[in-house]
């Protein structure tokens, strides 16, 4: 199991070294560690969880999303993880696939509702970029989650800017 802390820091409740380090940098969330706790624990009588890969969570007002590899959303999308992890947070649960792609990022989000396109718009004077997201207009009520909480995830995933245009 792949975990954003260490497992025996999960198992012991303590954070090693280099993990409060990770933690006073901002790389782990407190969040993260309790995620990391709830899958451990889960794990403990399911075989096909001790192969999951949990990279990170983000918080948003009323979602949770966690990164992970795109095989392991079915295993993470069952009903017991689910309601385990409303349970601790009280918020929706969402999966995104770990990846450095925005478009792929995007098209993960907003899931079945296609993305038309995905550009890098640099800013001037210093080249600054940001996301500009492009979705067909007749999509704009089927969106899954509220276009907000689309452009805080990328920020938070990718810490780069974005804005989403209906065409």
């Amino acid at each position: 199991m792949k975990l954003p802390v260490c497992l025996i820091d999960v198992q012991t409740n303590t954070l090693c070294k280099k993990c409060k380090q990770l933690q006073s940098e901002g790389k782990i969330s407190d969040l993260d560690i309790e995620l990391s706790k709830i899958l451990v624990d889960l794990a403990k009588g399911n075989k096909a969880m001790k192969d999951i890969a949990f990279f990170s969570s983000v918080e948003l007002d009323n979602v949770i999303i966690l990164v992970t590899r795109k095989q392991d959303v079915s295993i993470l999308s069952r009903p017991e993880v689910i309601d385990r992890i409303k349970q601790h947070s009280h918020k929706e649960v969402r999966f995104l696939e770990k990846t450095k792609d925005p478009r792929k990022l995007v098209e993960s989000l907003i899931h079945p509702v296609p993305v038309a396109k995905v550009s890098t718009l640099y800013i001037p004077p210093f080249s600054d970029k940001e996301y500009k997201i492009e979705i067909d207009r007749k999509y704009k009520q089927e969106l899954p989650i509220p276009e907000s909480i689309i452009i805080q995830t990328v920020h938070s995933v990718l810490n780069t800017e974005a804005y989403i245009e209906f065409i």
